[in-house]
């Protein structure tokens, strides 16, 4: 016995069926296929950027400096240096970490170097500018003391240079024969010029934190430093591409009404689109 029921059912089974033939189900079918893709291939891109972050943290954990002299004469030390959120840092690098929480506002890269610097004495008598140099007279401070002034300056080139001035004190102790005693000496006055150079650059794929400078005996003893990610830093998306219109042409698929000649009737047309954007966002 066929009831109403049955009939009702079979009725919308057809109708299913025959819009699951159409044209319009098959669009559907296509852009959820598309939508579903991207959704996976955005997943994929931020698997890949964290684990390239991860990769670079490792590295920078392990890093040891890197010394190389530049065509320039200047000296370079690098090492690989940090990416990460100011939460992750504080268990990757906690010296670090004390550094950016030291700041005000929002710190988008931070380095720190402990440098030296060491001059021997043939450094010191290559750069002794001579006509500069000036030993004072000894200038009397009772019978027996003496004072004499200093200046002694140093060129390296035309942006590094140090100019010491001091006080050298001696004192008679017998005059026949003559006896001299050095009380003391004493800096009274540096002047100092370092031209140094340092951020950050992408070597091999790798971040490096570099620091460098032409004044003789320029040595590192430590060099660290993190870019915050910034992903996590929204100063940086005041600095993206802003969304604006008119953006220009792109190609890809879509669907649209049209006229088929073939077989004389309307339908949805899928196929590639050549469109001009009128608003990216």
């Amino acid at each position: 016995m066929i009831t109403l029921k049955n009939v009702v059912t079979v009725s919308n089974a057809q109708k299913v069926w025959a819009f699951v033939k159409t044209q319009l189900f098959l669009a559907i079918v296509v852009i959820g296929l598309i939508i579903y893709m991207l959704i996976q291939h955005s997943r994929i891109n931020e698997f890949q950027r964290k684990e390239a972050i991860s990769n670079q943290n490792q590295i920078a954990l392990t890093d040891s400096l890197k010394n190389e002299r530049l065509k320039s004469g200047a000296l370079q030390t690098s090492i690989a240096g940090y990416v990460s959120t100011e939460k992750d840092l504080k268990n990757l690098n906690k010296d670090l970490y004390a550094k950016v929480k030291e700041q005000s506002g929002k710190v988008i890269s931070l380095n720190n170097a402990v440098i030296q610097l060491i001059q021997d004495t043939n450094t010191l008598r290559k750069y002794l500018v001579e006509k500069d140099k000036i030993i004072g007279e000894l200038v009397k401070v009772d019978s027996n003391t003496f004072v004499a002034e200093w200046t002694l300056p140093f060129k390296y080139d035309l942006t590094n240079f140090d100019i010491f001035t001091g006080k050298t004190t001696i004192k008679i102790l017998k005059k026949n024969p003559l006896i001299l005693k050095h009380v003391d000496t004493e800096l009274t006055k540096r002047v100092t010029q370092i031209d140094i150079t340092w951020g950050q650059k992408v070597e091999k794929d790798k971040l490096r934190i570099f620091i460098q400078s032409k004044y003789p005996g320029f040595t590192v003893e430590q060099l660290s430093g993190v870019l915050i990610d910034p992903s996590s830093n929204p100063f940086f998306k005041d600095l993206m591409k802003k969304k604006h219109w008119f953006q220009g042409f792109s190609i890809g698929l879509g669907t649209a009404a049209g006229f088929n000649v073939t077989k004389g009737g309307y339908g949805l047309v899928i196929g590639p689109v050549l469109s001009w954007n009128i608003y990216s966002f």
